[in-house]
């Protein structure tokens, strides 16, 4: 062999080694894209049986997400489906305050093409984006690299999206495939829960349809023991009115006699008639249960009625349980209020349901408002205490199925109830809470419901 037919040889041997480890290079990136997949996998998987609601999963899937693809931030954006729009519910990393809560037009920006397709997608230049750019004004955090992936069940439903921003290193078509597992084990996470949760619900359903038979039944002699109460103290205030009438005004027993009777005489009648229209809603609110239970839901019964009178008994009916807490429960009361076609008895299990979960909250020598008026053809209503505020986690699930109570022993289903209230009379509710200042619920009702259609 010629010196140069060596050296050629060797060029060559040298040119097939390189080749050899770049190949042994690409095959251990390669393995480790491999080995973090899997890793991210078996976190989360296991973070699915270690999680207790959907919120918390999906909080475990943005943080090992930005983790194992090595990312500067993530989050989760969930379809809104009242409003046709993605909405930020979880984020992590710099923007997190300002964007959670924020919604997306589904027909603008990367995680609306792929909630739309259901096809992931990674995009190395967001700033040529120009939806995007419009986030990172209001945001102030700028984004240069960005991947997306859907969150879709079993069922090919698509619940929303995930993503991860500003790679620490170059995201590729591997790093896209982690994300798209893990937005499938997610999705598949939060079905398991709502699964486990429907379960329990059937549970908790067969008992209540037995507790409400119950209390039906136990109802009946309280409600039976009033109307035959009143008559009766009727009657001996009438005999009590003319034995003092038959004795001399200095008789001191006849005057005593008045001055014991004289607080039942005013107060006896709207107790009774409060504790008799008590157990009257009990009854009707336990045949609703009864009637849920057996899958029978009944629409608002809509009346013409005047809604200051609903306010007044709601009033009448906690002035006592706010006088206990040292509460001042006040009614501001538009006197020119138009009559407005409403069902009655949600609208006061409504008005009922906020004044007495602000009377708890409100420190003693505070105050609950309960005020009405009117407005371009729509009814307002108002509940505002002088309390302590609602966090913001607990704000966020308002009159949703996950509201959750800061009350001991409070299952947060109240505002979910008020909630529901409303969009079946086609009407909307706000509230605005500042903690250690106090919070205002406020509900817009129409005048008039609907004539075509049904109530939302």
């Amino acid at each position: 062999m010629s010196e140069t037919e060596g050296q050629r040889e060797i060029y060559r041997l040298r040119a097939a080694l390189e080749r050899s480890e770049r190949k042994v290079a690409a095959a251990e990136e390669a393995l480790d894209h491999r080995q973090r997949q899997i890793d991210a996998m078996r976190r989360t998987a296991d973070a699915l049986f270690s999680q207790l609601s959907p919120d918390a999963m999906l909080r475990e899937t943005i943080a090992l997400a930005i983790h194992v693809l090595r990312a500067d931030g993530g989050s989760v954006m969930l379809h809104d489906a009242e409003e046709d729009v993605l909405v930020f519910r979880h984020v992590v990393g710099p923007a997190a305050e300002k964007l959670i809560g924020m919604k997306l037009d589904l027909n603008k920006g990367v995680g609306g093409r792929v909630f739309r397709t259901g096809i992931p997608a990674r995009v190395d230049n967001v700033h040529e984006n120009a939806d995007h750019n419009a986030i990172d004004k209001v945001t102030g955090y700028t984004v240069n690299s960005l991947m997306s992936a859907p969150l879709k069940r079993s069922t090919g439903h698509c619940l929303g999206v995930i993503n991860v921003v500003n790679a620490r290193h170059n995201f590729d078509d591997r790093d896209l495939e982690v994300l798209e597992v893990l937005g499938t084990v997610a999705a598949a996470a939060i079905e398991n829960v709502h699964l486990a949760q429907e379960a329990r619900k059937a549970n908790i359903v067969n008992l209540i349809g037995d507790i409400s038979h119950d209390v039906k039944n136990m109802l009946t002699p309280i409600q039976t023991g009033i109307l035959t109460l009143q008559p009766m103290l009727s009657d001996m205030l009438a005999d009590l009115d003319s034995l003092r009438s038959n004795c001399p005004d200095e008789e001191e027993w006849g005057y005593r006699i008045e001055q014991t009777l004289l607080t039942i005489r005013e107060d006896y009648e709207w107790i009774l008639e409060g504790a008799y229209d008590a157990a009257d809603k009990v009854q009707t609110r336990v045949k609703e249960i009864a009637d849920a239970v057996k899958g029978e839901i009944s629409p608002p019964q809509f009346e013409v009625a005047q809604v200051n009178e609903i306010a007044r008994q709601v009033a009448q009916l906690l002035r006592s349980v706010a006088g206990k807490s040292r509460v001042q429960l006040l009614i501001e009361l538009d006197e020119e209020l138009p009559e407005a076609e409403f069902d009655g008895k949600q609208l006061y299990n409504a008005l009922y349901n906020l004044v007495n979960n602000a009377i708890p909250e409100t420190p003693p020598g505070g105050s609950v408002t309960l005020r009405t008026r009117s407005e371009n053809e729509t009814l307002l209503i108002e509940v505002a205490d002088t309390g302590r505020g609602i966090p913001q986690p607990v704000l966020a699930k308002l009159f949703t199925d996950d509201a959750i109570s800061t009350k001991p022993g409070g299952t947060g289903l109240g505002t979910k109830i008020v909630g529901d209230i409303v969009r079946r009379h086609n009407g909307t509710i706000e509230v605005r809470s500042e903690i250690g200042n106090g919070t205002c619920f406020s509900i817009c009702l129409p005048l008039r419901q609907p004539t075509t259609g049904e109530a939302i």
